[in-house]
């Protein structure tokens, strides 16, 4: 993604939880037939948690703020559940069961930044100095007119107090998240569809944090090649 003339001296970012025996590390990548955009919005956004009820129950997100500058965007949420149980996924990640609730878990903050081109998720809950889920992710284009991208993502989670209990249940972990990426994929891909349908982007977005989200892939985004050619 952008000036290739800069991969030879531009140095990936560090990656401290995959060398961290106190975590546990997933590897994942696959092709998703969307431009790497609606990737970084779908991750940006968590008012799309609706399209994962089924999977997490129903989660009310809460807006806590944002920053921006010249090249990444941060936005940070809390959640409350107003319909459904715990899975089981989601304790082994926190650590702990929950109680069910109205009330917006403050101690628990998930942050999202898209630091181009990268893009990243944690979680940090109160009492614990070190975040309890660290996610990483690249969309890498895999065509010239960018409609496709591949995703490389590493996903780090702390170990729990139990030794080798987060490996036992590493299986349905993995079951977890990959449900949850096949809803994303599959809603990403109809927005795709959408936007060739209707020749370009007809949605009126009033969220600041996407707006400034299109600004920074806009402002520092390669365009495509055949709009390159089309521009001379």
């Amino acid at each position: 993604m952008g000036d290739q003339s800069l991969a030879e001296i531009v140095p990936l970012p560090d990656f401290p939880r995959v060398r961290d025996t106190r975590y546990r590390t997933r590897r994942f990548g696959q092709m998703v037939n969307c431009h790497y955009s609606f990737m970084h919005e779908n991750l940006m956004d968590m008012n799309h948690q609706v399209l994962h009820s089924r999977l997490v129950g129903k989660m009310k997100p809460r807006f806590l703020g944002m920053d921006h500058g010249d090249d990444f965007v941060e936005a940070r949420y809390t959640f409350a559940r107003t319909g459904g149980k715990q899975p089981l996924s989601e304790a082994l990640i926190y650590g702990q069961r929950r109680r069910d609730g109205r009330d917006f878990a403050y101690r628990d903050v998930m942050t999202i930044r898209t630091h181009y081109p990268y893009q990243s998720l944690r979680i940090e809950t109160q009492g614990i100095e070190e975040p309890v889920m660290e996610l990483w992710i690249s969309y890498v284009p895999q065509d010239r007119e960018q409609m496709t991208n591949r995703v490389f993502g590493l996903l780090s989670i702390k170990r729990l107090k139990v030794p080798f209990l987060l490996d036992l249940a590493w299986p349905i972990l993995v079951a977890f998240t990959e449900r949850v990426f096949f809803e994303d994929r599959e809603i990403v891909e109809l927005e795709q569809a959408a936007w060739k349908d209707l020749g370009g982007d007809h949605n009126r977005e009033v969220f600041p944090v996407i707006n400034q989200l299109r600004n920074l892939l806009r402002r520092c985004g390669q365009a495509p090649e055949s709009a390159e050619k089309a521009a001379l």
